[in-house]
């Protein structure tokens, strides 16, 4: 019978969310109806019960913090600096551009923690100059798209803060275990777009502008202040002096300082619309979080978690390829779904699998995220795609955007592959906290 419900639900909850129904009210619908053919109606009354348990976690207030702290820094315009001072250093090496985009979207993601912001904000100046200044048009959209997509594991990432709840590991070792991950990414795509303008000029030519070091420390000291932050930030964390949820408060009152004494872009007007876009989006995920969460407490009562965790325990498949099925069925979710979902959705029912054979939560926390930085940037639903698409000029298809991001795919696949075979490279930072 419990096979039957736990069909039922998951067949519901698929084709709610194929009718485009939001994702939040599918997982609701779709748990309360578990619920009812589970226990009856009587066993709705443990719904108030489970809302308030999972809600009162001091972690989750890190999610509008940091969220707060993004939109500020957004509306300095600091994504306009971080490209230009990222470009002029990186002005004369071959495909520098590129990389210097590749570069301000590391720092950018260490100021938001959402993919998508990131790639908007500095795709708006990236790919139209990169276009100007002849640059493929596959080459400059997919850096964009892709480099985006490393808020996702660089810290502060919602997605960490989120994972760390539902998986229950600490969220500042989740921090702390994303750096080196996020900057050896950074690091290989960049050496993929050297190789790729090496072995092609015509795809990245070098500006013939001369840029002097003046120029470039002109634009280091405009960047320097939000750098400084980044780093007060991850080092409260990383040194034990504050939680999560104390250096996110640390970063929102620093980045309302900087927005209102340093970069001098603060006014009512920007003030209110600020808070209006960090409840908005700190209300979508946390009504995604809430119903995520009542979606695997009735797939727990129903022993799907545990009974797939048996089946392939029993199954004494290859480590390899169970990990392959979960990268596969994570990158298919995140081809439809947002990253936040796809994280509240399959941690309960994948954790226990990744459990039993032997790897840890926390090495499994990141590669959850540089498997969803995949999928994000990867047909059909793509959302990273999407946004560099309602950005581009005008000239530039989807198909350009498509053919640009997919080759950073394999890059991040083979950096996987590394990751895999070395775990100890991703744990060995947090286990120096």
């Amino acid at each position: 019978m419990d096979f039957v419900i736990a069909i039922v639900i998951l067949a519901l909850l698929i084709i709610l969310l194929l009718y485009g129904i939001p994702v939040f009210a599918s997982l609701g619908i779709s748990s309360i109806v578990g619920i009812i053919l589970l226990n009856g109606f009587s066993g709705l009354s443990v719904i108030p019960e489970l809302y308030y348990e999972k809600m009162d976690n001091f972690v989750l207030i890190a999610i509008p913090l940091f969220i707060l702290m993004g939109e500020i820094l957004f509306h300095t315009g600091i994504g306009s600096d971080l490209y230009k001072m990222a470009s002029r250093w990186t002005n004369k090496i071959p495909g520098g551009l590129a990389m210097g985009t590749v570069i301000a979207s590391t720092v950018l993601g260490a100021m938001c923690g959402v993919s998508v912001a990131g790639a908007a904000t500095i795709g708006a100046f990236a790919v139209p100059e990169m276009i100007k200044r002849g640059y493929d048009k596959s080459l400059a959209t997919g850096s964009v798209a892709a480099s985006g997509a490393l808020a996702l594991l660089i810290p502060p990432s919602i997605g960490f803060i989120l994972y760390g709840a539902v998986a229950d590991e600490s969220v500042g070792r989740l921090f702390i275990a994303g750096i080196v991950p996020g900057i050896i990414l950074a690091l290989c795509m960049m050496i993929y777009i050297f190789i790729v303008a090496m072995l092609n000029p015509e795809k990245a030519p070098i500006p013939e502008e001369k840029i002097t070091w003046k120029m470039r420390f002109e634009t280091l000291l405009r960047c320097w202040p939000a750098l400084f932050l980044i780093f007060l930030v991850l080092g409260s964390i990383y040194f034990g002096i504050a939680t999560p949820t104390e250096s996110a408060a640390i970063g929102a009152a620093g980045a309302f300082f900087l927005a209102i004494f340093i970069y001098k872009s603060m006014n009512l007007q920007v003030f209110l619309d600020i808070i209006l876009s960090t409840m908005k989006t700190t209300g979508m995920i946390l009504f995604i979080f809430i119903n995520a969460m009542l979606f695997g407490y009735i797939l727990t009562r129903l022993q799907i978690p545990q009974q797939l965790a048996m089946i392939v325990a029993d199954a004494h498949m290859p480590k390899w390829a169970v990990l392959t099925s979960v990268v596969a069925l994570l990158i298919f979710l995140g081809m439809f779904l947002d990253g936040a979902s796809v994280i509240l959705i399959s941690t309960p029912i994948l954790l226990p699998v990744i459990s039993v054979i032997g790897f840890d939560k926390l090495w499994f926390g990141v590669m959850l995220m540089i498997t969803i930085e995949m999928a994000v940037i990867t047909p059909p639903v793509g959302l990273n795609l999407y946004v560099i698409k309602s950005i581009a000029p005008d000239e530039v298809s989807l198909q350009d955007i498509i053919m640009g991001a997919l080759p950073f795919v394999v890059v991040e696949i083979l950096v996987l592959i590394f990751f895999i075979i070395f775990p100890e490279v991703v744990l060995w930072l947090p286990n120096k906290m």
